[in-house]
């Protein structure tokens, strides 16, 4: 049975208009998302991860941004076709966001529960109690202990663990059919960060809620994720199920991401690893893979062309020359060295 997509991002090219010139932070993106699934967009900073999502609410800065193609198809509407009227009542309500930082995103001069019931009034017509009733019940959800005391509170009576929850509460509010949370453990410690995936899990397993995380850290991603898609200079650079992308990684680049998440195996006087070279300079891209001048198998094309996608089974592609008829012993080493021959 065809998967049906709730969520279609095709051809996406996003710029900004600098005082040196036009930056392409986001070039050529298609991803989708079906219902109730986790997709996991990772990739380093700056490869493009939260501008391509964050086009999805409108919230492109336009100016110095500028979406230069594309289509983002949700429920048959394409959201970049919409007025600020009809975007207003989809976000927050059918598709919410968790913001990275929830020291600077929560109002410091409002209780917490008043900003839960903000959501759900601009939404719903709920009475003044239900709100309040709704505000409980959502921060008992998202396991905020004594809610009823809690959601008197204000942000700094809050531990950063617990400001983030309040993030999750408000972006649940409504019961969306996608959420995007962008890195939402930024700054927490690795406890907290465990305890707020595991709960973003249960949500989604309760309510069904798609879930798009965006996040910089592989180790995040194996327990939630059912697809994952990797990002590199602005372009997904590979993409496809989760257990696929860890155990039989196809881009360099990808295996190269998963070499560098530390181990428990490591030696605790072992040197983490890391990848030689930088991100290329998005104001003047170079002619062929963005990651030719930091690859172990460049080969003459990959300095010259583009690569192509190439489309394997089950959903998952690579944006890479190695796969070429032609360049099947530079893949075999590849492979070799990956210990996946």
């Amino acid at each position: 049975m065809k998967k049906t997509n709730l969520l279609d991002v095709q051809n996406l090219t996003i710029s900004f208009h600098t005082y040196i010139g036009e930056v392409t932070a986001v070039q050529e993106v298609d991803f989708s998302l079906g219902k109730g699934e986790v997709l996991a967009i990772v990739g380093e900073s700056g490869s493009g991860k939260s501008v391509s999502t964050q086009a999805i609410l409108g919230l492109t800065p336009i100016p110095p941004g500028e979406i230069k193609s594309g289509q983002i198809n949700f429920k048959d509407k394409d959201l970049l076709k919409l007025n600020t009227k009809e975007m207003s009542k989809i976000c927050g309500a059918q598709i919410s966001m968790v913001f990275q930082d929830p020291m600077t995103s929560l109002n410091p001069t409002m209780t917490v529960g008043n900003q839960i019931r903000e959501i759900l009034h601009q939404h719903t017509d709920m009475s003044r109690k239900q709100s309040r009733e709704r505000a409980i019940e959502l921060m008992g959800l998202v396991g905020i202990p004594e809610p009823e005391v809690r959601v008197r509170q204000y942000p700094h009576e809050l531990s950063g663990g617990m400001k983030q929850r309040v993030m999750i509460a408000i972006a649940m509010a409504n019961r969306p059919d996608i959420m995007i949370a962008d890195e939402p453990t930024t700054a927490l410690d690795v406890t907290i960060q465990s305890q707020i995936f595991r709960m973003l899990k249960e949500l989604k397993t309760k309510f069904g809620t798609a879930i798009i995380l965006i996040t910089h850290d592989f180790g995040v991603v194996a327990g939630i994720a059912d697809r994952v898609a990797v990002m590199y200079a602005g372009r997904v650079i590979e993409e496809g199920e989760v257990n696929q992308i860890y155990y039989q990684p196809r881009h360099p680049y990808t295996a190269s991401l998963l070499k560098a998440v530390p181990s428990l195996a490591d030696n605790e006087d072992q040197k983490l690893r890391t990848i030689d070279g930088t991100p290329p300079f998005l104001l003047n891209i170079p002619p062929g893979c963005p990651f030719a001048d930091r690859c172990d198998y460049t080969m003459q094309i990959c300095k010259e062309k583009i690569p192509k996608y190439l489309y394997l089974k089950n959903n998952s592609r690579v944006f890479c020359w190695l796969y070429h008829k032609k360049a099947l012993r530079q893949l075999e080493h590849f492979k070799e060295r990956e210990g996946r021959v």
